[in-house]
């Protein structure tokens, strides 16, 4: 008799541990950029958010993406990159006057390439957009570069509950840059003197 509770507790246990993790969310950073039709895989972001301090020398509107396949931190305020990077983008972003100090949920058009755009909007100023990189000594030697200033297009972010989504398009008569990234925003510690 007590062989059998044992057992039925021991399945009841096992059972309602499935169930629970069936209910869990659990949140994977997931994305891709396409170059001219080829995919590579994006599966880390990190964030240099909007200066937050009274120094004028600073803007509050503008923060920093970089979404990559690797690891990416800053020492004295320079990026260290892993040597598993093979591919990375960067955004420089401005949020609208309106919402200086975080990160708008909006479109952001390319400021350069964007038609009668008003500076007060939320624009992306530039982004670079690498294939193929080579590291060495944890530093950017090489890569297949594309840069934004090149194109039109546009980045769109949304935030729920910490994910982001990001999505992007950029195009012009001799190539075509999209991409998409779901999940978390690792903080990269740039220090504003």
């Amino acid at each position: 008799m007590k062989r059998s509770i044992i057992l039925f507790l021991t399945a009841f246990i096992a059972f309602a541990s499935s169930c629970s993790s069936d209910n869990t969310e659990t949140t994977s950073n997931t994305g891709e950029l396409v170059v001219n039709g080829q995919t590579f895989p994006l599966t880390k972001a990190y964030l240099i958010p909007n200066y937050t301090g009274s120094n004028p020398n600073y803007d509050s509107r503008r923060f920093y993406i970089t979404l990559t396949n690797g690891d990416v931190s800053i020492i004295d305020n320079e990026f260290v990159f892993g040597d598993n990077i093979t591919q990375l983008v960067d955004f420089n972003l401005y949020t609208s006057t309106t919402n200086s100090g975080t990160i708008q949920q909006t479109t952001y058009p390319i400021f350069s390439t964007t038609p009668n755009i008003n500076n007060n909007d939320a624009f992306l100023e530039h982004s670079s957009i690498n294939t193929n990189i080579v590291i060495q000594n944890n530093n950017l030697v090489s890569a297949d570069e594309l840069s934004s200033d090149d194109f039109e297009g546009n980045v769109k972010i949304t935030i729920n509950n910490e994910i982001y989504t990001i999505i992007f398009s950029f195009q012009n008569d001799e190539n075509t840059v999209s991409g998409t990234y779901t999940g978390t925003l690792s903080n990269l510690n740039y220090s504003y003197d």
